[in-house]
């Protein structure tokens, strides 16, 4: 505080202090005793216990016990001894030290206020200045040890919590920048190597179909293991592209099309791959879907092509499309060994493959599915078949409501990509 040295206000140089800040105040009134009045020097004496109390509460009591003895000594008839003959002075005397136990009371109070102040002030910066949790929490215990008043002892606890929520805030927006950084690069690097692979891959599929058929039957088995990698390889930058614009938030250019031939479609780009399997098949009579056709023949493809790769060979594959209000709802059946329990949801991540899978593939398929799912507004779901294998459920809400149409719309084939 001003006006009392730091040394002054801890041990017992505060109390000398304080006994020599009333003698000074007792000389003081003697020499102007012809000039001032008792309620001068009761005046004085108040001076001298708002001095004394800077010093502590300790010295402030003291000060005002001191002053009460020495003002009723050296001022009150009959002087020089302790005797009062006017009892009015007994209020007087209680009023002093009153007066000098609140004002010592309240110097303490604002000493600690300062003091704590001071100490919030500089944990503030120290904690704005942190750059991690550890920081703060060196701060805080730094600043504890230096003994706050247990009610701005919480605000201390408040302020780092603050601090410390600001930090986990600070780093979870860098991950999350890094992460849309990261992710974004990854589409555009994606993108650039599907469009840059496309054109060659399209000239080595057709040149090999072209050779296929002219070839000498001892060269087709060659020639078609060539024609079908190079089909597997367009499916997949096919969805390498797909699954980069459903996700940077591409819209379906969706139109109301017969479900009929958005399956036929699928189903005819996966002759090969179905070879050998009984595929039951089961639409609604005159079903239509509002739905972006090129991508929804899309998604039964990879639906159609993850059940063929992930079944044992022979086994039958069921397709059926209805429409339950204003949505279609599209189901692949399997009878393979199923999904792992916990990988319900994780299956639909891409490059995710299950520990147990063992076909070819890079697990773009089912993200693909997801995707365009989303897209629409609609869902996609893996769930358990009775009788052991999964059904992929996809619900495709319309976007608008349906038409009244004299004959079922025919499916365009205006590409999206």
């Amino acid at each position: 505080m001003p006006g009392v040295p730091p040394s002054l206000r801890t041990g017992p140089r505060g109390y000398l202090f304080a006994t020599a800040i009333v003698a000074a105040s007792t000389l003081g009134g003697l020499a102007a005793a012809q000039h001032a009045s008792l309620a001068d020097e009761a005046m004085l004496y108040s001076l001298a216990i708002l001095i004394a109390a800077h010093a502590g509460r300790g010295p402030g009591l003291l000060a005002a016990a001191l002053s009460v003895v020495a003002f009723d000594f050296v001022f009150v008839e009959p002087r020089f001894t302790l005797l009062v003959a006017d009892t009015r002075f007994l209020f007087t005397f209680l009023v002093m030290f009153a007066v000098g136990t609140a004002i010592g009371t309240l110097t303490v109070r604002l000493r600690q206020r300062e003091r704590d102040t001071a100490m919030l002030l500089a944990f503030t910066r120290e904690a704005a200045a942190a750059t991690d949790i550890e920081g703060v929490e060196a701060a805080l215990a730094k600043h504890r040890r230096d003994g706050l008043a247990p009610e701005l002892s919480d605000v201390l606890t408040r302020q780092a919590t603050t601090a410390i929520e600001k930090l986990r805030l600070a780093s979870a927006a860098r991950e999350a920048d890094l992460r849309a950084t990261t992710e974004e690069l990854r589409n555009a690097l994606l993108s650039a190597v599907s469009h840059d692979l496309r054109t060659p891959l399209a000239v080595i599929t057709g040149m090999a179909t072209t050779l296929r058929e002219t070839a000498a039957v001892a060269d087709q088995e060659g020639l078609d293991t060539i024609v079908a990698e190079s089909e597997r390889l367009t499916r997949i930058l096919e969805n390498l592209l797909t699954v980069t614009k459903v996700e940077a938030g591409a819209k379906p250019k969706r139109e109301w099309v017969p479900i009929e031939e958005v399956v036929g479609t699928a189903l005819a780009r996966l002759d090969d791959a179905l070879a050998g399997r009984d595929v039951a098949v089961n639409i609604e009579d005159e079903a239509i879907a509002h739905i972006d056709p090129i991508l929804g023949e899309l998604l039964l493809v990879n639906l159609l092509d993850n059940a063929a790769k992930h079944t044992p060979a022979g086994t039958p594959i069921d397709l059926s499309a209805r429409r339950e209000g204003t949505t279609a709802i599209f189901e692949v059946a399997d009878r393979g060994p199923g999904i792992p329990p916990g990988d319900e949801r994780r299956v639909f991540e891409r490059f995710f493959r299950a520990a147990s899978g063992t076909a070819a593939g890079v697990g773009l398929g089912l993200a693909v599915c997801r995707g365009i799912a989303v897209a629409h507004g609609g869902t996609i779901d893996a769930l358990p078949r009775e009788g052991g294998g999964t059904v992929f459920r996809v619900a495709l809400p319309d976007g608008e409501p349906m038409p009244t149409f004299d004959e079922p719309p025919a499916m365009t084939v205006e590409a999206v990509r």
